[in-house]
This record gives structure tokens, C-alpha cells and sequence, in this order.
């Protein structure tokens, strides 16, 4: 099954008789003449359980008129059945499958005139198979590891499909890397819409919130839409956004192993098409692409009795002194190291950022802090700073280190905050895996070994470690 739809020509069903099910796809998709075998199996799996519902259920939580237990990403209406685009060609099976008719396709995405675009890098072989995958479908997603280098291969993609293209991505520090590596391997100037910028050029990049109320204007002007990171942004902007567009291609970007915290992921493959190819931590490690880090773990002394309020506990957690000094004399004593290079440590909490950098400064340890709570120009400072070598120590919020953040250099991880998510920690920890000469990445885990819930949170990325070394 492909993502490259084609015109049936009428009469081609497999079946004689009266006209079959027509399945136009534009910004979405919309079946006509289809069974009522087949519209209802469609509504069925599109039908899926609402996790913020669950969740309240199960917690004991208010759950009022508005949370409904079940989504529907359907649509019925005098027009037919309105489904996301990205599953249309399941709709197309679903009606072989159970009426031995494949609907007759009315094509109508939108293809503008080619633009004149070169690709000037080189790709690894593991990165020129997944182009060629994802090329041969006109929609669908890419699942690449961490360091796989997504962004160069949606570039060399973009390149090879020759139209006005819109990347959308969810953050600022995303905006402006796409719109370097453009510069860098594209030779071009793209456009920014978001931190300020309001240019649309045949090639832009846009924050999915800037992009939200120009849907008008922007869908007309682009034949292809990239969403990088699709795993990462809110579920409703998301839909709303990816559904506003009706160009030819789509390409969503994800990292392998990462699910939607929100607990929607089918969301990715309903709304960008199907998996379409996927590059493995493995390919990399063949490729000589990534350093595969040591785990180091740390046990701490800290006690809480959990009651159900993961972020109170966390809370303790980052405010407990004796833990904080642990993690500042390891940092501390892995800078005198002769082979370590560059220390990231990292925290979900801004004030536990701040803790710490006091506490390396009280130990005559000089460190660059990093969250979201600077000003735009002192957050690139910081990183400007880190690529040229004038950095030793970076402490940073996860967020800002999760996406698009690229530094060779990096060679040691501190885990200061606990990570639950197996998506989340491949991506913090290739920050560290990046490869360079004589590289040693370490990642250096603190196990909170009194607390039931951290202590199997910290097995569980032991076992993610440990997998890493061994598939």
C-alpha cells in the first residue's frame, strides 16, 4: 500500500454494476457511494478512547459534561464521510476489503509550479534510503532515532519534489535551525512566520501558532508541508493546522520510540499518513552516526511518600539540598576528567536550573544556564557560546535541549530530574551521542532508590540503556 494516490478511471471496480464508492482527497478525505459495511468499519477505528477521559476516571478526578470517554475523527454530512487525509488510503483498503470495490479516486490535493531548488549536502546510505522511501509516497511520516539527521533528509526531500514548501515546527529555537540548514544546504533564503518574522517565501518555516490564524493565506501558496517534531505539538493545534492544507505532499517527521504524552498518537499517522520509513538507533551505530553512551548510575538518599501528585513529589525532589550537592560535586569531579568535554546538566524545573548553577558557582565552577525564562537574544548567546568551544558547562531545561539542539562537543549527561518517557530520554541523551574524535558520551543517572515509582523509573531507563548496546 502506498500514499500515492491515483485516479481511478470510472468503471475500473472490480465489480459490474451501479457507480461505486468516489473518494476525494484534498484537505481531507470524503467517501461517497461507499457500503454501509464500510462507512461503518471506517467510523469504528476512528473512533478511539479520549486518554484525558481515562485518566480522570481512573484517578478519581472531575469529569463533567464536556470530557467525553470517546474522539471521533469523523465526520458525516450531506457532502459524505469526512475523514483526515492521512487515511485515505485505509479507506481505499477497508473498501476492497469488504466490497470488493476500490473507490474511484478524485484527486484534488494541490500541485503549484516547480521551483527551482539544488541540495548541496551528502547524505549517509541509511539517510538515502529513507529519502528514496519517503519520496516514492506523496504523504506519510518518516520515524527516524535521534541524530539521524531528519532535518537533512526532509532538505534533500524538499529539494526533490521541486514545490513551495511550509515546514512547521513548534518552537522558536526550531524556527530559526531550519531556517540556517536551509541557508546551508538548500542555498536559499526561507521565509519565517513567528519570533517576530512575517516573510512568506516559496520555501518558509513557520511556529504552528503563528501559522494557525493565517490557514487562508498560507494553504494556497504551498504544494508541500513538512511538520517536524509532529509528535510534540498539542493535539488540537495540531488537527486543526495539518487539516487546513490540502497540498500534494505531506511529510511528518518523528523521533523512533516516541509517543504522544497526551496519549494520542494515532493522531500522527491519521492526520500525515502512514509510517513510511524507519531509521533505527542501529542503522546509526553501523553508520558510525552516534557514540552510544555509558550509563552511570547514582544513587541518592531521598525519601517521599508518593500520594498520587507526581509533580508535588517532583517539586521535593529538585528543593532536597543533599541530593542538589550530589549532583554538584559530580559535576564538579568529572571536570578535571582528562577526557571529558563539554557537561550538560539538566532539569524539567527552572528554579532547579538556577539551584544548581549557585551551587556550581559556590564551588568555584563556572556554568551557562539555559531555559525558557531568558530573553531570545541571552538564550542564543548561551548557545553561540557552547558551539565555539566557551562553554565547559551547560546547565538546561529539558525543553529547551529535547529539539533541534545540536553541540558535537557535548560529551557527559547529568539526568538531575527524573525522565519517564522512553521518546524523551532518546532524544536528551543524543544530545551527548553526537560523534567526534576520541569521544567517551557518558550519562550519568540519579536513582532515587527510597521512592517505589522513581526506583522503577530509573529501571526502566536502565533497560532502554541497556537495549541500546544490545539490538
Amino acid at each position: 500500500m502506498t500514499h500515492t494516490l491515483t485516479k481511478t478511471p470510472a468503471g475500473g471496480n472490480s465489480k459490474a454494476g451501479p457507480p461505486g464508492p468516489v473518494l476525494r482527497v484534498a484537505a481531507d478525505g470524503v467517501l461517497t457511494g461507499a457500503t454501509a459495511e464500510v462507512e461503518a468499519e471506517i467510523r469504528r477505528r476512528l473512533t478511539i478512547a479520549n486518554p484525558r477521559y481515562q485518566a480522570a476516571k481512573k484517578y478519581g478526578r472531575w469529569i463533567g459534561k464536556r470530557l467525553q470517554p470517546q474522539l471521533c475523527f469523523y465526520e458525516d454530512d450531506k457532502d459524505g464521510l469526512h475523514f483526515p487525509r492521512g487515511y485515505a488510503n485505509q479507506a481505499v483498503q477497508l473498501c476492497r476489503q469488504l466490497s470488493g470495490q476500490a473507490p474511484v479516486v478524485d484527486d484534488q490535493r494541490r500541485r503549484l509550479d516547480p521551483i527551482v531548488l539544488h541540495f548541496t549536502g551528502e547524505l549517509r546510505s541509511y539517510q538515502q534510503e529513507a529519502v528514496a522511501a519517503a519520496a516514492a509516497r506523496s504523504f506519510g511520516v518518516l520515524e527516524a532515532a535521534t541524530g539521524s539527521g531528519k532535518t537533512v533528509m526532509a532538505l534533500a526531500l524538499i529539494a526533490r519534489r521541486l514545490q513551495p514548501t511550509l515546514v512547521l515546527v513548534h518552537t522558536k529555537e526550531l524556527l530559526h535551525q531550519w531556517r540556517e540548514r536551509i541557508r546551508h544546504f538548500l542555498g536559499i533564503e526561507a521565509g519565517g512566520l513567528g519570533d517576530g518574522m512575517q516573510e512568506i517565501r516559496p520555501v518558509s518555516v513557520a511556529i504552528v501558532n503563528s501559522a494557525r490564524g493565517r490557514l487562508d493565506e498560507l494553504a494556497p501558496r504551498f504544494g508541500h508541508l513538512v511538520v517536524d517534531e509532529c509528535h510534540r505539538v498539542p493535539a488540537s493545534l495540531f488537527t486543526e493546522v495539518v487539516s487546513g492544507f490540502d497540498s500534494h505532499y505531506m511529510l511528518g517527521l518523528s523521533a523512533t520510540a516516541y509517543r504522544r504524552e497526551d496519549g494520542l498518537t494515532p493522531l500522527i499517522t491519521l492526520y500525515m499518513g502512514d509510517l513510511v520509513h524507519t531509521v533505527d538507533r542501529q542503522d546509526l551505530v553501523r553508520d558510525g552516526a552516534v557514540a552510544l553512551p555509558e550509563l552511570v548510575r547514582r544513587e541518592t538518599a531521598f525519601s517521599y511518600r508518593f500520594s498520587g501528585d507526581y509533580s508535588a513529589m517532583l517539586r521535593a525532589l529538585t528543593l532536597d539540598e543533599t541530593r542538589n550537592a550530589l549532583i554538584a560535586d559530580d559535576v564538579t569531579a568529572a571536570l578535571s576528567r582528562p577526557d571529558t568535554g563539554i557537561l550538560l546538566l539538566v532539569s524539567d524545573r527552572v528554579e532547579h536550573c538556577e539551584a544548581l548553577c549557585e551551587l556550581l558557582s559556590a564551588r568555584g565552577v563556572e556554568a551557562q544556564l539555559l531555559t525558557g525564562r531568558q530573553a531570545a537574544t541571552q538564550r542564543s548567546a548561551v548557545v553561540e557560546a557552547l558551539r565555539e568551544g566557551r562553554v565547559r558547562i551547560l546547565v538546561a531545561t529539558l525543553q529547551l535541549i529535547g529539539e533541534g539542539f545540536d553541540c558535537p562537543g557535548l560529551t557527559t549527561l547529568f539526568l538531575a530530574t527524573p525522565i519517564k518517557f522512553e521518546g524523551r530520554l532518546l532524544q536528551v541523551a543524543g544530545r551527548v551521542m553526537r560523534p567526534a574524535a576520541g569521544k567517551r558520551a557518558r550519562v550519568i543517572d540519579y536513582v532515587d532508590v527510597q521512592v517505589p515509582l522513581l526506583r522503577r523509573s530509573a529501571e526502566g531507563r536502565r533497560t532502554v540503556f541497556a537495549d541500546w548496546h544490545t539490538r
